[in-house]
């Protein structure tokens, strides 16, 4: 008698399952610190958005975007200081150019550890790092950007200081004038 062939099924693979533990690591952190962390819809090159609130639990202006990255090799360089991690440059260039705070995560799923790169500021220090003439390039994250709940106060307080900046320069309502 003839075995039966099912047809084969979706399988979730490693890959998968490091990407959600990417995502769990930093939501807890947020979590922690009283915050919220949501997933767009569609992922056009963000993954996560941090929306904040003060000590009372009030909504405050604001928020931080996310590209989250996992991987079980991680590469790091320089005497063990720096993590080199490949991105696609044109994701490196979209991303230098949001208004809130832009931070790539890596987790590395064999250390169940994460660590962070404010986007903005990197290409302000590395402007060559988004030649349009290479597809990808290698970023360098500092071992000491640990994702942490600290990482995460320092996340928040980027955010209000954008919104502090964009209220200074006009381009953000002032909340001190009420409408008529």
């Amino acid at each position: 008698m003839a075995k039966s062939e099912e047809p084969t099924r979706k399988r979730r693979t490693r890959e998968h399952v490091i990407e959600d533990l990417s995502e769990n690591n930093l939501e807890r952190s947020v979590l922690l610190k009283g915050h919220l962390l949501r997933r767009p819809e569609r992922d056009y090159g963000v993954d996560v958005t941090m929306f904040h609130f003060d000590s009372n639990g009030a909504i405050e202006n604001g928020e931080v975007r996310f590209q989250l990255k996992a991987t079980e090799r991680l590469q790091v360089i320089k005497k063990g200081t720096v993590i080199s991690f490949p991105i696609n440059t044109g994701d490196l260039h979209y991303w230098s150019l949001e208004i809130h705070p832009f931070i790539l995560v890596v987790f590395d799923a064999i250390e169940d550890r994460a660590f962070w790169l404010h986007v903005q500021e990197y290409i302000t220090d590395n402007p060559e790092r988004v030649d349009s003439d290479k597809e990808t390039v290698n970023v360098h994250i500092p071992m000491s950007n640990r994702l942490t709940v600290g990482a995460i106060d320092h996340f928040h307080n980027l955010s209000l200081q954008t919104i502090d900046r964009l209220r200074n320069q006009g381009g953000f309502p002032d909340v001190t004038h009420k409408p008529k």
